[in-house]
């Protein structure tokens, strides 16, 4: 879905890609891949290969929020021009869904290694993160196939506000049926959920604001270094703390 979703605007022209776009396609796909690599290691009773794979979340998760950062820099850059139509009307509210949407991934990411002893929420906590992804994916390939929602040109991009929305609506939809499955354990979905709403929330209200508008084109005017160092830090940080957490609550 993800290769549908993004094939128009990335994968068909990878070689004029900008490097943050790649890092960011880069570590996605090198997170959904350690996921599965991990859902197949614990499957097969392999424990210390599933505990050796899960150290490279300390690697992946703060690179991930590097390139997501990079995203974020260039997209506040084409909202500021002036001169892309589809930033122009989407830029701002797009910016603090996605802003919300790599703060999520950090805390889900952080929650599952500090509740790693308890396999179901470890679980659900990591496998909550690709619920993320399903909104942004899901709702461009509705913009390319579904009738109704059809973008061929500038003057379709209004539909884009509506595909945000649905394509957010069935991720909501799928976490709320895996939460009816695992009751128990299942706190994660209910979050994640819980998010993807908050998050066409804010794309229909912070995201039109004026403040909002006014600081993420101030974001753009910031070097991406600095951003992206920010963001990785951040993530190191947070991991740590999640990692350490665990024997605190054991005393």
């Amino acid at each position: 879905m993800t290769v549908l979703a993004f094939w128009p605007g990335y994968f068909s022209r990878l070689g004029t890609a900008k490097i943050a776009w790649h890092v960011h396609a880069i570590t996605a796909t090198a997170w959904l891949l350690l996921l599965a690599a991990q859902s197949w290691s614990i499957d097969q009773g392999h424990r210390a290969r599933h505990r050796s794979l899960g150290l490279a979340a300390f690697v992946l998760i703060p690179l991930f929020l590097v390139g997501a950062a990079g995203v974020e820099h260039s997209m506040a850059i084409a909202t500021g021009s002036g001169q892309d139509p589809f930033y122009n009307l989407w830029g701002s509210p797009l910016g603090v869904y996605d802003l919300i949407g790599s703060a999520a991934f950090l805390w889900f990411g952080v929650m599952a290694l500090k509740e790693r002893r308890n396999v179901a929420r470890h679980a659900a906590w990591l496998l909550a993160t690709p619920l993320l992804l399903i909104g942004p994916a899901l709702g461009r390939v509705y913009n390319a196939h579904l009738p109704g929602l059809i973008i061929n040109g500038p003057q379709d991009f209004p539909l884009f506000r509506w595909s945000v929305h649905l394509g957010g609506m069935t991720a909501a939809v799928i976490a709320l049926w895996l939460w009816s499955r695992h009751r128990r354990h299942g706190q994660p979905w209910l979050v994640v959920a819980a998010v993807i709403m908050l998050q066409s929330l804010s794309f229909e209200t912070i995201g039109f604001s004026r403040i909002w508008n006014a600081a993420y084109i101030a974001f753009g005017d910031i070097a991406a270094p600095v951003h992206a160092i920010g963001a990785g830090m951040i993530a190191a940080a947070a991991l740590w703390w999640g990692w350490r957490c665990v024997y605190a609550d054991q005393d």
